[in-house]
């Protein structure tokens, strides 16, 4: 019986075959995760400041090869080499860098109570081996989030990337395993479907870390639920972005454009739903109309392209199904609403949509490409209720130059993450999650490399 392969795929040359990887089987799976778990007390038994010297080797090798890495993503799934160094590849190295340097403080045993008979001490211990799925969208970025931070508290890790970035999964892997890892600590598996990853989940894993979509993490949920073991799910988004009278707007054009057409859209927690005050609404249309205008659309691996492919042609597909829904209802078209005449591949136009009723596709589902619903409101209160007319909570943008009023707004947006005035919320300090359909759990920051562990109060009599 032969192996099965995934096949990988050129988006942005009219799907021409870039290489391919063998699917792993069942029992090269259970086999991987059983090193993982004999790897895993040797592991765990290092000083933090031990394992944080043996990733800074990994970083260094990271970085010698940071130009493949960005080849090979413009390649397989279309992220343009000239915004890459900003969203995906910059970010990854920022967070790893991050994540040596600040988790010997975060995971620093603290003293809970003392007085002059006792002491009582919080110690934050690893949990045991990690299962880790993630998407295409960021490849390097959200690989660092799942693997590094599990491998830096003491984790050892058993880690799937998407199907449709097979050769960049191959050559992380093989960057790690230049690196010199302690044997077992790291090891990748390769699925074209869901069996790999559910194989994966079921094994004898002791913690889900998983980035993707609403229905399969509610599955993993269960599945987690079943071992009695812990999941942290990091899903779906539909962020609002609401700009008020008295916006910047120069800055708000650009931090519009930032978080909604970056990588074409396909961010969890990109701009998906812009909500802006009527006496504002005609100039920020216009002005983004005149923006987009200026973008290019084509080869990522071109450094002028400012836009590239979606990742797939079923990306494609799923788009159009949605505009042509929001079209047969009586949205109007400002610009774009097609794929570009000239490009073969999963091509497909900045578009901004307005006349947007709330019974749309573009306005009820997660939007995972460069579509942009745009509606009014006139009151506080009603932009809030547009704003939380949504079962996702990752991400949400505000524009004011009353401070007071942002605050007061971001309090009330049901999501893990705000924006205000364009600052980046992505930073190595902060946690990153959401509320509602968009998971549990955190990421990053103190509070995300916690949840990766076990806590323990140890009481002592002096």
């Amino acid at each position: 019986m032969k192996s099965r392969k995934i096949i990988s795929l050129n988006p942005s040359k009219n799907y021409a075959v870039i290489g391919e990887v063998a699917v792993s089987t069942n029992d090269e799976i259970d086999s991987k995760v059983a090193q993982a778990r004999a790897a895993q007390p040797a592991w765990a038994a290092l000083d933090i400041k031990e394992r944080v010297a043996k990733l800074e080797k990994l970083y260094h090798a990271f970085e010698q090869r940071k130009d493949e890495i960005a080849s090979m993503a413009a390649r397989e799934m279309g992220l343009p080499i000239s915004v890459n160094k900003d969203i995906d590849l910059g970010p990854g190295f920022q967070y790893m860098r991050g994540m040596l340097d600040f988790a010997p403080q975060w995971l620093a045993p603290e003293v809970l109570f003392e007085n002059e008979k006792e002491i009582h001490y919080l110690f934050f211990e690893p949990k045991g081996v990690a299962g880790i799925s993630i998407p295409w969208n960021y490849p390097f970025l959200i690989f660092i989030w799942g693997v590094i931070q599990n491998l830096i508290v003491g984790n050892t890790v058993v880690f799937k990337h998407s199907e449709e970035c097979p050769m960049t999964g191959k050559l992380l892997e093989e960057i790690i395993d230049s690196a010199n890892l302690p044997n077992g600590v790291f090891h990748e598996v390769y699925g074209d479907g869901s069996d790999v990853g559910e194989r994966l989940m079921n094994s004898s894993i002791d913690l889900i870390y998983f980035t993707g979509s609403t229905p399969v993490g509610k599955h993993l949920y269960q599945v987690a639920a079943k071992k009695f073991i812990p999941a942290i799910l990091e899903l779906g988004g539909s962020a609002p972005g609401i700009v008020f009278e008295d916006a910047d707007i120069n800055m708000t054009i650009e931090s519009i454009y930032l978080n909604r057409f970056t990588n074409t859209g396909q961010s969890c927690d990109a701009l998906k739903r812009l909500i802006v005050h009527r006496s504002k609404f005609d100039e920020v249309v216009d002005r983004l109309k005149k923006l987009l205008a200026t973008k290019k659309i084509g080869d990522p691996e071109d450094p002028k392209t400012d836009l590239g492919p979606l990742v797939a042609e079923r990306q494609c597909i799923a788009l159009e199904a949605q505009v042509e829904d929001a079209l047969k209802k009586g949205a109007k078209i400002i610009v774009g609403g097609k794929r570009p005449v000239g490009l073969q591949g999963a091509y497909y136009e900045p578009t901004l949509m307005t006349g947007i009723t709330f019974d749309m596709r573009v306005w009820h589902e997660e939007v995972f490409g460069p579509v942009l619903p745009i509606v009014v409101f006139d009151s506080e209160d009603e932009a809030i209720n547009l704003a939380n007319d949504t079962r996702w909570g990752l991400g949400g943008f505000v524009y004011t130059a009353d401070l007071e009023r942002a605050l007061r707004v971001s309090k009330r947006i049901q999501a893990g993450n705000i924006s205000v005035n364009s600052v980046t919320y992505v930073r190595p300090e902060d946690p990153f999650g959401g509320y509602k359909d968009s998971g549990f759990g955190r990421e990053c920051g103190k509070d995300g490399l916690r949840e990766l562990c076990s806590v323990k109060v140890v009481a002592i009599n002096k």
